[in-house]
């Protein structure tokens, strides 16, 4: 019982892993089978005609572009799912800020005793 239900956890775990990204990895197993079937073909002609001569080439070509379709990937799918970070809290008032505001006088309208918002508060119901 206690293992259908993990597997049912991993399953779900997983669906929602790659909710999101299923599109993106599709589409680096399919560049990454591209690669192979064209390197595979590369080294079966190199077999047959016997020229060796870019056979290095062609597979520092292929890691190369192992590592572009990762990039990219981590770029267009990875990037926008990554968490946005929240812009620093402003610095606190410096001491000369304070002194400036406390120098300045706290003024009312006449005939305000600073308590008219709660002489003019409307009733509770």
């Amino acid at each position: 019982m206690i293992n259908q239900l993990l597997k049912l956890g991993a399953l779900i775990a997983t669906g929602r892993f790659f909710k999101q990204r299923w599109r993106g990895v599709l589409a680096v197993f399919a560049v990454w089978l591209a690669l192979w079937v064209l390197h595979g073909e590369f080294i079966q002609y190199v077999e047959l005609s016997g020229n060796t001569r870019y056979v290095l080439h062609a597979s520092i070509a292929k890691l190369v572009a192992y590592a572009l379709s990762i990039a990219v990937y981590v770029w267009r799918v990875e990037r926008p799912l990554w968490p946005k970070t929240a812009p620093a809290p402003a610095a606190p008032p410096t001491v000369q800020h304070n002194k400036q505001i406390a120098a300045q006088p706290a003024t009312l309208p006449q005939g305000d005793d600073g308590f008219d918002f709660l002489r003019n508060k409307s009733p509770r119901k």
